[in-house]
């Protein structure tokens, strides 16, 4: 599995596991996409928390804030655009993280929703793995 190599500033830390050290809460209410992006992030050297809802991924934020979140959009309950209200609404002392919105729906107009909501970056899913990777590299300024 290929996932990008870090920038010069970062030639120290292990080319093979280009987001060594990164914090990353992955959000998604489905198990099968959750457990895939928790186990390849890792796997490339991040600290990933996995949670199945919204408010759980907040609860978790609030304890320690990622460098990056990624969060489904579609979830039941409150989704990705409630998520990212309150992630903002937080005013996190330390900031806030990066964020990028994973849906189901590649129309321009839910990129722009989710922009003008808070995210950072959009994907839509079915996801490659290596465009998730160089996407969270991408967000934690290792890019």
């Amino acid at each position: 599995m290929f996932c990008p190599r870090p920038i010069a500033e970062n030639a120290g830390k292990d080319a093979n596991r280009p987001l060594e050290g990164i914090r990353v809460v992955v959000v998604d209410d489905e198990e099968g996409p959750r457990t895939l992006f928790r186990e390849v992030l890792e796997l490339q050297g991040s600290q990933v928390t996995a949670v199945s809802s919204a408010r759980e991924a907040l609860a978790a934020m609030k304890r320690e804030i990622p460098d990056v979140l990624v969060s489904d959009i579609m979830m039941p309950n409150e989704d990705g655009y409630w998520l990212i209200a309150a992630v903002v609404a937080l005013r996190l002392t330390h900031g806030r993280p990066r964020a990028l919105a994973l849906t189901g729906d590649a129309r321009q107009h839910s990129r722009l929703r989710a922009f003008r909501a808070g995210y950072h970056a959009h994907l839509s899913k079915p996801v490659g793995i290596e465009t998730l990777c160089a996407t969270v590299a991408r967000l934690a300024g290792r890019f």
